[in-house]
């Protein structure tokens, strides 16, 4: 009975040890792998490498829009428990303000438990150098160094080139429903208007991914994997640097905007809205006193004048017109008016006047545009009718948008039956399109409106024998090294009216810069050079009213004057227009001349010296910071060893990032 109970304890060992045995086997060898993979689980973190994002450059390749490198002091949230005694010992290291509080709850608000939260960002080598002296005191903060955008022009090309800011909760549903939030982590920058919104995914890149080896503190010991980012690519534009400079100090403090476009490509040569903004203001949130300020200046500087500011055209109206009732058959080249200075509708006394009551005797329709007769073109509104205009203007672009490369764009207006009856819908009387509606819009007054983008476009059709090139303000994108991985597509189209109809009216318009109402404008030129005036009312006077109670400056006229050269190979067309600045030969006209002398007459050499000073485009790769990735969290991995990646740093040139432009 003993020896059975032996035998059978005997066989349930043994049986237990080859159970155990094929255990062991089975995870060493068929298991392996899996449970290997669970193992570096255990140990390692997953980090995102942050890409560079790409470069903004002009025409002859000086860096409007660039990184550099910026230092910052965060804390992950599960840290940050006793956060305001942390503030509170952060205050006699650095320059710690209520604003940069508030910013550090707002992120916190966006962020997951294991993302670095910013508690300050640009600090200055001294405050890095005492941080790092004191960092026994603060030992769950984290300083490292990252790329930011930069904008050295600052207020110049806020309204093309727009600025980034940190992802919003409305930005992260965007890339949400659009499937790429994946490629972005919490407080990451993107696009918020101008070209860094228009092109945010070539600008962008695509992030990294790294898999390394951790101790049970948190820090890194070796790497498993990595998969490195991929850097955005760079934008070259068709604006050029020396003239958008140029038309920004012509304008000086006055409100107004310069649209310049090369009329054989439709590439936009200068886009200068004033008065403007610096842009690195809202990189990380404006400050409530920069916001206020800006809500309060009546000049109104986040309003993109250029794209989104609509005008009446005044007199820079007529040329178009006037193609538009040559097409119609309205009128033809051997048609001859009589002006006597006014023109009166059938059957009322009412006088639509010429500018100072001029009186040009006979004239036909060239001189018409060259003398800016407004009895000529008042009488060819009416017989034109808005049906007619309403049919012919849009081959100029007038009314629609141009389909510029940007997010924002206004339409303008090119008045219509339709668009008055709905306008004025409670109105008996004012909702029937009238006699005198034509009458005034055939002078570019009334309810017409235009940007003056538009009003550039329509001049460069015109200049270009009909054809449309839509504007467009990329030119090429780059690589890294400076490889051109594509070219922008011209999109054109021709419109119906014939050659010899369009000649006479660039005929009228260069005889303008002769002699003309842009005479003196024209005085000298060594090109040849067609423009037209304008003088658009901000105020309707009714014959015989007092004028007094209209006399203050924001009252007068706006200045307007559009124009192309040279004629026979038009290079530049041009709108300028500037607010309240009078008659159009005085204020506008001299902005055009000098543009177009500096882009014409001035010599590549002395181009290129004027632009020395500014830094140009070098294809070059710098450093990669990196952060927790929001990708791993939306995909279920395991970030809860998530750590930032402290890249080796470039010391900024110039000493302590406080000596930057970039308001701290």
């Amino acid at each position: 009975m003993n020896k059975s109970r032996i035998i059978a304890a005997y066989l349930f060992v043994l049986i237990g040890i080859t159970v155990l045995l094929s255990r062991y086997a089975f995870l060493q060898i068929s298991d392996h792998q899996v449970l290997l993979s669970k193992s570096i689980d255990n140990y390692s973190s997953v980090v995102a490498a942050q890409p560079v994002r790409g470069a903004i450059i002009d025409s002859e390749s000086i860096v409007l829009a660039d990184n550099r490198v910026s230092y910052a002091v965060a804390i992950l949230p599960r840290d940050a428990k006793n956060i305001e005694s942390i503030f509170v010992g952060l205050e006699s290291q650095i320059n710690f303000t209520a604003f940069d509080k508030k910013k550090y709850y707002k992120q916190l608000r966006l962020s997951k438990n294991y993302d670095w939260v910013i508690i300050k960002d640009d600090l200055s080598n001294v405050e890095v150098a005492n941080l790092t002296a004191h960092s026994y005191s603060f030992p769950n903060l984290n300083v490292f160094a990252h790329t930011k955008r930069y904008y050295p022009f600052q207020d110049l090309y806020a309204h093309s080139i727009g600025y980034v800011g940190r992802v919003s909760v409305i930005d992260k549903k965007k890339l949400n429903s659009s499937g790429t939030l994946s490629n972005y982590v919490s407080n990451d920058y993107i696009g918020k208007s101008g070209l860094e919104q228009q092109y945010e995914s070539t600008l962008r890149g695509a992030l990294g991914k790294k898999i390394i080896r951790t101790d049970a503190y948190g820090n890194e010991v070796g790497l498993v994997s990595n998969n490195p980012a991929d850097d955005g690519y760079t934008l070259q534009l068709t604006l050029n640097n020396r003239l958008q400079q140029k038309a920004s100090q012509l304008l000086g403090d006055r409100k107004g905007s310069v649209v310049a476009i090369d009329p054989q490509t439709g590439g936009v040569l200068v886009f200068v809205s004033k008065p403007s903004y610096d842009a690195n203001l809202f990189l990380d949130g404006i400050s409530p006193t920069d916001w206020e300020d800006l809500q309060n200046d009546a000049g109104n500087p986040l309003l993109n004048r250029s794209a989104q500011g609509t005008y009446p055209p005044g007199s820079t109206f007529k040329p178009f017109l006037a193609a538009a009732a040559l097409y119609s058959g309205v009128r033809t080249a051997s048609y001859r008016f009589h002006d006597v200075g006014y023109f009166t509708l059938p059957g009322s006394s009412h006088k639509f006047r010429n500018s100072g009551n001029e009186v040009l005797g006979t004239i036909g329709i060239v001189d018409a545009v060259t003398h800016s007769s407004d009895a000529f073109f008042y009488k060819l509104g009416l017989d034109m009718g808005v049906d007619r205009m309403d049919k012919t203007l849009p081959f100029f672009g007038l009314g629609s948008k141009t389909g510029i490369d940007l997010p924002q764009e206004a339409t303008g207006l090119l008045p219509s039956r339709a668009w008055k009856a709905k306008r004025f819908a409670k109105d008996p009387y004012q909702r029937s399109w009238l006699p005198a509606d034509s009458v005034t819009m055939g002078v570019g007054q009334g309810f017409n409106h235009y940007t003056p983008l538009q009003m550039a476009y329509a001049t460069s059709i015109l200049a270009d024998d009909g054809v449309a090139h839509r504007p467009h303000l990329l030119n090429r994108v780059l690589d890294k090294s400076g490889n051109v991985v594509y070219n922008y597509q011209q999109s054109q189209t021709t419109i119906p009216i014939a050659k010899a109809d369009l000649d006479l009216i660039k005929l009228g318009m260069q005889r303008v810069m002769q002699t003309g109402t842009g005479a003196k404008v024209g005085a000298g030129v060594k090109y040849t050079m067609a423009g037209k005036t304008g003088t658009a009312q901000v105020v309707a006077l009714q014959q015989n009213s007092r004028k007094s109670k209209f006399s203050g400056s924001q009252y007068k006229d706006h200045s307007w004057f559009i124009a192309f050269a040279p004629v026979e190979n038009p290079k530049i067309a041009i709108a300028v227009i500037v607010e309240n600045g009078g008659w159009g030969a005085s204020a506008a006209g001299p902005i055009v001349r000098q543009i177009f002398d500096s882009y014409l007459l001035q010599s590549e050499s002395s181009n290129q010296e004027s632009q020395v000073k500014y830094k140009k485009f070098t294809p070059t790769k710098i450093i990669q910071p990196v952060v927790t990735s929001d990708d791993e969290v939306e995909n279920g991995d395991d970030t809860s060893k998530a750590v930032v990646e402290e890249p080796s740093v470039v010391e900024p040139s110039g000493g302590s990032n406080n000596d930057s432009n970039t308001p701290q």
